[in-house]
């Protein structure tokens, strides 16, 4: 099976080579514990290789997105280019949000349908290879239940797959702890899960990946550590978390 590399220190062994070529994978955690920065950088390198790249945000504005992005990976000189050259592609909630103020006035609600036409025509226009959505957590607000989120996220997963990109979809676990994670509907539907923690020991916290699911692919099931440095994040094969 062809796959594509995340060209991301490390994480491209414990995959078992790299993700399956259109493939959709759920990277899962708590808050802080590097969803946004694992996504970005899987399209900042795919970028540098001519990948096209797409991120979606559900939660922030495009210019703190960047300016988050170059703060903490401050040795990324040529991130900045790649955005002005239409290579990465940061679409935020302005681009999608339909607004209907009734003189009755209710809130702005989302407009599923306007996002996903959105998603397609990014596409299609600028030759998009890599997409990222963060967070599917915040996608799943569209719906009143699970059934028609499941639902909706299969077509999209399916979309996604036809219109030949490989996907990375960021939620929040709704438990932390890696003794007591509980499944959520993401979990079932993606090709993969990677999990991200925070875990303590002594008196600082451990930031570690698990590659739970991936489909494909003879992938490791160690949980192994990582950090976030200035150049990316640098996953430690070989090292274990006790």
């Amino acid at each position: 099976m062809e796959k594509i590399k995340t060209n991301i220190k490390g994480l491209d062994v414990l995959l078992g080579g790299g993700i399956p070529l259109h493939h959709n994978v759920f990277v899962c955690g708590g808050p802080g514990t590097g969803k946004t920065c694992l996504s970005m950088e899987f399209l900042y390198r795919g970028a540098l290789v001519g990948d096209n790249g797409l991120f979606l945000s559900l939660e922030e504005d495009s210019d703190s997105l960047i300016e988050n992005a170059n703060v903490t990976f401050t040795k990324w000189n040529k991130f900045n280019q790649l955005i002005k050259d239409k290579k990465l592609t940061v679409l935020t909630q302005e681009s999608y949000i339909h607004v209907d103020m009734p003189e009755t006035g209710v809130s702005p609600y989302y407009t599923f349908n306007k996002l996903h036409d959105k998603i397609n025509e990014t596409i299609e226009e600028r030759k998009i290879n890599r997409v990222v959505i963060d967070s599917a957590s915040i996608l799943n607000l569209f719906f009143e239940g699970d059934l028609e989120y499941r639902r909706t996220l299969l077509n999209m997963l399916r979309d996604l797959k036809k219109r030949e990109c490989t996907a990375i979809l960021t939620a929040e676990l709704q438990n932390v702890n890696r003794e007591t994670v509980r499944f959520a509907v993401e979990h079932f539907v993606a090709d993969g899960v990677i999990l991200l923690y925070l875990l303590e020991q002594q008196e600082r916290r451990i930031s570690a990946i698990e590659v739970l699911k991936m489909r494909g692919s003879d992938h490791s099931k160690v949980l192994t550590p990582f950090k976030i440095t200035p150049s990316g994040i640098e996953v430690f094969v070989g090292e274990r978390v006790y």
